[in-house]
């Protein structure tokens, strides 16, 4: 905390609730200079306090629905080998390890429609081969939302909160859901469509930094950029024998060829704009939020709850409760076939209090330590080799879903490179085995 005075946590708050406003509007809420936000903002940068601003998407309108799937386990080594076998699968979206009265991993998938089959099929083959003891999977109703936490110490203290007349608000929300947006034509979409959002829910940095915050102007200029070196390196691939671009490399390379071709930078901007940009931003992409680093912050207990056989009626209320009403942690809640998710980023003190409340209203239900050390927590940013641009669709045959991703998993395991630890590797009293596992999560790879 000796690394932040009230300026720095101010403008910290500002910035997790105001994503996307520009540094200006922000310094004047906080009443200094644009300069001086401007300046602070990349002293946080520096000292590895504040990270790049980041966001979310939302995979229905692409016609891809999740799945969150439960997998249990029993031994340590088996995190190692369910981890790398999870990252193999086309369609994984993130994952986390959780611990306390049960361990294993909590996974959620983006899948196409009419896959459950094969879906199915790789989770059992996870159970055959060890890698985990059951599963338990359920599908997303579409309905979401992920609230940033007030920072302590500076915004509402949560220690006069009264959490049970919050909680007790539930009662008087609507029980009806409100109504989904549909869907966007796949025929209607091109590469950059993909492109834009790829890099608009994560952060490239390749001469200029590139992120939810960017400037029409600068996506422009980084995608003319591309669209050169895309071409040069396709002229100097037809003179030698160099590597010759990707599938997905020579079909954005086409689609900005249209583009760019023919236009000058004030046309490239108003239809960059009206093709590409506005469409991404106001139906594709949510929840923008930027990322820092707690480590300077009091300890906070990251629980999930997954709240089984709630009727539909009770499911509508909680969603609109938590959507409309401030709770000072952080959270996010999802509504699935099977019940309700809800994770929440909270002092201890609060604990036993939320745990009660839910016990004495919505008794089915189970409580989940989630672990975000090092890569026991991954995500995965949003990429489109999974789409069949000639048809215009995802990709769901069983080879690239089931039996490629079998090779996959099968191929690393042969060649050692599941962290370097086999399925029957024996239990060892020896502590160099318990820290190899406990930190294993930062050897796999996205």
């Amino acid at each position: 905390m000796d690394h932040l005075n009230i300026l720095d946590k101010k403008i910290l708050h500002v910035l997790q609730n105001y994503p996307l406003e520009p540094f200006s509007k922000q310094a004047e809420k906080l009443k200094i200079s644009p300069q001086t936000m401007i300046r602070r903002v990349k002293s946080l940068k520096d000292r590895k306090i504040l990270r790049t601003p980041f966001a979310s998407f939302v995979p229905e309108r692409i016609s891809l629905y999740r799945y969150g799937v439960i997998f249990s386990i029993s031994s340590l080594h088996q995190f190692t080998l369910l981890q790398n076998a999870l990252s193999e699968h086309k369609y994984i979206r993130a994952y986390n390890r959780f611990y306390g009265e049960s361990y294993g991993i909590y996974a959620h998938f983006e899948l196409p429609e009419n896959t459950e089959q094969l879906f199915n099929q790789y989770l059992e083959h996870l159970v055959e081969q060890e890698y985990c003891d059951s599963f338990f999977t359920m599908k997303s109703m579409g309905y979401r939302f992920t609230r940033p936490q007030p920072l302590p110490h500076y915004t509402q203290d949560p220690e006069p909160f009264d959490l049970i007349s919050f909680w007790e608000k539930r009662l008087s929300k609507s029980v009806s859901l409100p109504r989904l947006p549909s869907a966007i034509d796949l025929q209607t979409i091109e590469p950059l469509h993909f492109e834009l959002l790829k890099d608009l829910t994560t952060s490239i940095t390749n001469g200029r930094t590139i992120d939810i915050r960017s400037k029409q102007t600068d996506l422009i200029q980084h995608y003319s950029d591309y669209y050169k070196h895309l071409s040069k390196k396709n002229e100097q691939v037809s003179n030698s024998n160099e590597e010759k671009l990707t599938s997905a490399e020579e079909i954005l390379l086409f689609n900005l060829s249209e583009f760019f071709d023919d236009k000058n930078m004030h046309n490239a901007k108003v239809d960059f704009g009206r093709k590409y940009y506005n469409l991404v931003m106001n139906n594709l992409v949510t929840h923008p939020r930027w990322n820092f680093s707690r480590k300077l912050f009091e300890q906070h207990a990251t629980r999930a709850y997954f709240i089984e056989n709630v009727p539909e009626k009770e499911k509508a209320q909680i969603f609109r409760f938590f959507h409309e009403e401030r709770i000072p942690f952080q959270s996010h809640l999802e509504l699935f076939n099977k019940g309700i998710f809800l994770r929440l980023t909270m002092p201890p003190y609060y604990e036993s209090k939320i745990n009660y409340l839910i016990w004495s209203t919505l008794k089915d239900y189970k409580i989940y330590s989630l672990d975000f050390f090092g890569k026991h927590g991954l995500y995965w940013t949003f990429e489109y080799d999974n789409f069949d641009w000639q048809q215009k669709k995802w990709r769901v045959d069983k080879d690239w879903l089931l039996d490629s991703t079998i090779a996959k998993i099968e191929d690393k395991l042969q060649n050692g490179n599941f962290g370097q630890y086999k399925k029957e590797e024996p239990a060892s009293k020896d502590l160099s085995y318990l820290r190899k596992h406990i930190a294993n999560g930062n050897e796999a790879t996205a």
